[in-house]
């Protein structure tokens, strides 16, 4: 469907659709777009794989300022970010969001952590951090680093994605190597992504491979504003930012 597209790419094309399909439209004033990153800083993704998903978060940012300049209008959105490892540093909360290049500008000196890998505290940090600083009706959009391989101590992690796509977080699982493709880690990404599960996974490795899952992020995204949100917000609430999160 779009031969030669990055990842990245194909993550966001359906945003410039809904922006040249709305004309320039209002529909940008009511929809707000909450983007989180959660990435893998076990020792899985060391030196390579963790400077990878670094440089895909700042590709993001530089493609959703395009978007916004583009559109004719302004859409509303701030990212938040967060690595894990056996311990959970949220790296930038949405409160902290200054701007994307404040946000650049603090995620390129991030360190790599290097231990465990607990991603169900990453996603459990993640939930707290949207009930607390989410803007109610916004579209909450995150994008889980994972090859699906975690510490054996791990504690449930369906039970902790089941409570954040509860609270109307829409999840994208992110593939690091090829060790994501094996039999029984594909299956748990495809059970962590949002379903259908076989159009919300990819892999940073296969950029050329997921053009089918444009055609369904599409119509997410159209579904989430041209409808206003109605049928897709949130019904947590804004409270605040309650101390730290970090595990």
């Amino acid at each position: 469907l779009f031969p030669g597209a990055s990842v990245l790419e194909l993550i966001l094309q359906p945003l410039y659709a809904l922006s040249s399909a709305s004309g320039g439209s209002h529909i940008y004033e009511d929809c707000i777009l909450e983007i989180s990153f959660l990435l893998d800083s076990s020792e899985s993704a060391k030196d390579y794989n963790h400077q990878q998903q670094k440089k895909f978060v700042l590709e993001t940012v530089d493609r959703m300022k395009s978007l916004q300049l583009s559109s004719g209008h302004t859409l509303s959105w701030r990212m938040a970010l967060l690595q894990y490892s056996s311990t959970v540093f949220i790296e930038q909360t949405f409160h902290d969001w200054k701007g994307p290049e404040a946000f650049k500008s603090h995620l390129a000196p991030i360190t790599y952590i290097g231990h465990g890998t607990y991603t169900t505290y990453a996603i459990t940090n993640l939930t707290q951090l949207y009930m607390t600083e989410g803007t109610p009706g916004s579209v909450k959009v995150a994008v889980l680093f994972t090859d699906g391989v975690d510490h054996p101590r791990n504690p449930d992690i369906f039970a902790a994605i089941a409570d954040a796509k509860h609270q109307g977080i829409v999840f994208f699982t992110m593939g690091m190597t090829r060790v994501a493709e094996e039999v029984s880690n594909a299956a748990k990404l495809r059970l962590l992504a949002s379903v259908p599960a076989s159009r919300f996974v990819f892999n940073l490795q296969e950029k050329e491979t997921v053009e089918k899952i444009v055609k369904e992020m599409q119509e997410c995204d159209i579904a989430f504003c041209t409808k206003n949100c109605s049928s897709h917000r949130s019904e947590s609430k804004f409270v605040g930012l309650n101390g730290d999160m970090s595990i």
